[in-house]
């Protein structure tokens, strides 16, 4: 099938497909499709949604999902090569990130596994070519070790993981692939400064031409502080590359940081601690905390770091089953106009708010990955259920993206800025509780936990609404020469104001992240039975006998786990 023929084939799909707003663009209306026909699953027609119009070929979507990505990709090289991203608008770019193309980092591995080659070499080529001793920015820059981490030395290890794994059929340099570690190596000793503090709890704002730390988040004091996601989502990417090393000193440095969040000095609840945390002396600072931002992704390496080596560690595992079962007894709650839904909120001490995130989206296939893992069927349905909650915000969104923020506070939704969204909260379950937060859009998040599901369940339910946000990212996000966020998700078009609609930034975890999940969701399971790369690995989704050989860090590299029978 022609690329034009794709486009051409999902515009129209997107068009049928994704509902048309009423006059008050918080009210959904009943989806509009091309046919209803018989239902082919349970569940494929619902009250609020139809997917019974979706074409059912799923190699037709994995290709349209190649598609989106050499177009993201082919617009980056054309306008914002080496540099760190695209901006589709007006065909320009931009250094967020260092100034060492972080969209290529990121996009690497989504490139080999859809097997790109022509991207991957023009990638590989370029590795060998970074200086990661210094920032590649006209003056010299704040570098967020957290950000650098996830993105470059997860990505890096993971091509090289997998272009020495199952796709070194791929025809590429084999030097070049050597070149990925050593590269990581040379990152990775550029960055370790960070950790030389009195707790070795590192501070993630960094400035490396001189070696020395960010004034943010330095107390009145002077005492330093790192967020519980700072120091939490090191270890993963740092430990495998001291095991594809043999030199312990990586894993080392984070496993002592992370000491301080697994033998925590203070904790709300059993597994559930603060979000602060001293650099001097590895004190929890404050009590407020959840599976949201700043915290999120220290829970979710928990059960990562068990999956990768659950005899080496063990306690990772207690430590995640702590969380996981404080949350179900203090966190959850249900929208009082949709006791359908389920969802774990925020908490400061024990007062827990009925507040969540799209970051927090992750929350679902956490508990899945936790629940084969650890041999916790409960922990299925409880992860089950945010994965509904979060499908539930984009069906109800009139863009089809689903909002950055959730409340389901009836104070807040008194107050009289938000009393025009009572209507929409009584249908949907939830609100925007900011006026400055309808922006949203190439958010990884639900659609990561969705891939979870069906790997898990198989059930074709989670496919079509992954699905759903393809087609809704290509009816609102596609603009110019990339993808772009949209300024107001309750809008069907993504704003009012056709010049100002979108936020003209193409995010790297777009690549790295969102195509990637969409891709291996919908690509059949035949396809890809060869490689053991998808999460929750199996060769027919569906009938409990899944495994994991590699793991995905929070940016959806898979990185070969060390476990000596893989779970």
């Amino acid at each position: 099938m022609s690329w034009t023929l794709a486009i051409f084939s999902i515009a129209l799909l997107a068009l049928s497909n994704l509902a048309v707003a009423s006059q008050n663009s918080f009210q959904r209306q009943p989806r509009e499709t091309l046919y209803y026909g018989n239902q082919t699953y349970p569940g494929q027609k619902g009250p609020d949604y139809d997917y019974t119009g979706f074409n059912p070929n799923q190699s037709f979507r994995a290709e349209a999902v190649i598609e989106m990505f050499r177009f993201a990709m082919n617009g980056y090289f054309t306008y914002a090569y080496p540099h760190d991203d695209l901006l589709p608008v007006n065909n320009s770019f931009k250094d967020s990130r260092n100034g060492w193309g972080v969209a290529m980092i990121d996009g690497l591995d989504t490139a080999i596994i859809m097997e790109q080659e022509d991207i991957v070499n023009k990638i590989l080529d370029f590795v060998p070519t970074i200086d990661f001793t210094k920032t590649a920015t006209p003056s010299p820059t704040v570098v967020s070790l957290f950000e650098t981490n996830i993105r470059y030395i997860g990505g890096l290890l993971s091509a090289y993981d997998l272009l020495k794994g199952p796709f070194s059929h791929l025809d590429v340099d084999d030097d070049k692939v050597d070149a990925l570690l050593s590269q990581c190596k040379t990152l990775a000793d550029t960055l370790k400064f960070a950790f030389e503090t009195p707790s070795g709890i590192p501070v993630n704002n960094i400035y490396l031409n001189n070696h020395t730390f960010s004034p943010r988040l330095q107390m009145q004091d002077g005492t330093r502080t790192a967020g519980l996601a700072e120091l939490g989502t090191l270890v993963l990417e740092w430990q495998h590359l001291s095991d594809l090393t043999g030199d312990p000193e990586y894993g080392d440095l984070t496993q002592k940081a992370m000491n301080y969040f697994l033998e925590p000095s203070t904790e709300v609840w059993p597994g559930l601690t603060g979000g602060n945390f001293s650099t001097k002396t590895g004190d929890i600072l404050d009590s407020y905390g959840g599976w949201t931002s700043g915290n999120d992704s220290a829970y979710e390496y928990l059960i990562k770091m068990y999956v990768y080596d659950p005899e080496k560690y063990e306690l990772y595992g207690k430590r995640f089953i702590d969380a996981a079962d404080s949350t179900i007894a203090h966190l959850l709650s249900h929208p009082s106009s949709r006791p359908d839904l389920t969802m774990a909120g925020s908490f400061a001490g024990t007062h827990v708010s009925n507040y969540s995130e799209q970051l927090a989206c992750f929350i679902g296939g956490s508990f899945i990955l936790g629940s084969t893992a650890l041999d916790r069927p409960d922990y299925l349905d409880y992860g089950l259920d945010f994965c509904e909650f979060c499908a539930n915000g984009y069906r109800y969104a009139a863009s089809g993206i689903g909002p950055i923020v959730y409340s389901w506070n009836l104070t807040e939704l008194g107050w009289s800025n938000f009393t025009n969204q009572t209507g929409f909260y009584e249908q949907a379950g939830w609100f925007i509780d900011d006026d400055a937060a309808f922006f949203n859009g190439l958010a990884p998040e639900a659609v990561e936990s969705w891939y979870y599901a069906y790997q898990v369940t198989g059930n074709q339910y989670w496919r079509d609404v992954a699905w759903a946000y393809t087609l809704a990212q290509n009816k609102t996000e596609r603009v110019g020469s990339g993808f772009s966020s949209i300024r107001n998700i309750t809008d069907p078009n993504g704003g009012a104001n056709e010049t100002d609609r979108w936020d003209n930034f193409q995010a790297s975890f777009m690549l790295a992240e969102v195509l990637k999940y969409q891709y291996l969701i919908q690509l059949p399971a035949e396809d890809k039975v060869d490689w053991k790369v998808d999460v929750e690995f199996t060769e027919k989704p569906g009938q409990g006998d899944n495994v994991n050989y590699y793991v995905y860090n929070t940016e959806a590299h898979p990185l070969r786990v060390q476990a000596k029978k893989p779970i």
